[in-house]
Order: structure tokens, then C-alpha cells, then sequence
């Protein structure tokens, strides 16, 4: 039986970015992997562009977190181990923001009702009172 993806979230901004973007190599609808650190964080990957001497290397590298809005919502299906398809939604690297702040957003896709199988066993629904 084939699970059925749908958007966990849409629109997801990546912080504390570690690595200047515009050396990436990265772009809109690139994939990207969600890892979970040991203190708690959900640590955002993607494969980019390295620069060594005249030779061009691609590596899983680090780029940044997510909040902690995101974290209640995707810690079960990380630590279950679930697919999740994680996609670069928006991405301004530093030359053309204009702050000179890179800005980049992920979305996130997953079976949704492993998910709310969770929410539903951790908060059972209140009782209706019968009509007298």
C-alpha cells in the first residue's frame, strides 16, 4: 500500500544559517534532508556545490535549523523514521537581499496521518453528555 504525502509545512524559514548561499550552487526545488540533533533541534541538509582546487565537489552539508515552531509537528515522524520530502521553497542568497542577510525557506511533505494518529492518542476526545 502506497502512503499518501501531504504538506506538513508549507512554508518553513531555515535559521542561523552556517554557509553563504550564493556559493552554493543550490536553487528553488532542491531537495534538502531534515536530520535531528542530539540537543533537540531539527538541522536542515542539502547537497552543495564545494569549491577545492579547480575541482567542483557536491557534499551533504549543514546549512541551518528550523525553529521551534516546526519541531512539535515533525519530531514524531523523525524519530519514527518516516519519509519526508523536504523541498527549497525560497531562497535569497546575501548579494541580493537587502539587508545582506541570506534568507532561505524549506516545505515539508509527509503522511500526515501518522501524524494525527499521534495527536488523536495523546488528547482523547471529551465525552458528549446524552440528552435527558
Amino acid at each position: 500500500m502506497q502512503d499518501i504525502i501531504e504538506p506538513i509545512i508549507h512554508k518553513a524559514a531555515v535559521t542561523s544559517l552556517e554557509i553563504k548561499l550564493r556559493d552554493t550552487g543550490l536553487s528553488i526545488g532542491d531537495t534538502a534532508e531534515l536530520h535531528l540533533n542530539d540537543d533537540g533541534r531539527i538541522a536542515v541538509y542539502a547537497i552543495v556545490a564545494r569549491r577545492g582546487f579547480l575541482i567542483r565537489r557536491r557534499r551533504l552539508t549543514r546549512l541551518g535549523f528550523l525553529g521551534p515552531q516546526a519541531a512539535p509537528l515533525l519530531l514524531p515522524a523523525l524519530r519514527k523514521g518516516d519519509y519526508l520530502r523536504v523541498r527549497v521553497v525560497g531562497l535569497t542568497p546575501e548579494h541580493l537581499a537587502a539587508d545582506g542577510r541570506a534568507e532561505m525557506s524549506i516545505s515539508v511533505w509527509g503522511n500526515i496521518s501518522h501524524l494525527l494518529h499521534k495527536t488523536r492518542q495523546a488528547s482523547p476526545e471529551k465525552g458528549m453528555a446524552k440528552p435527558a
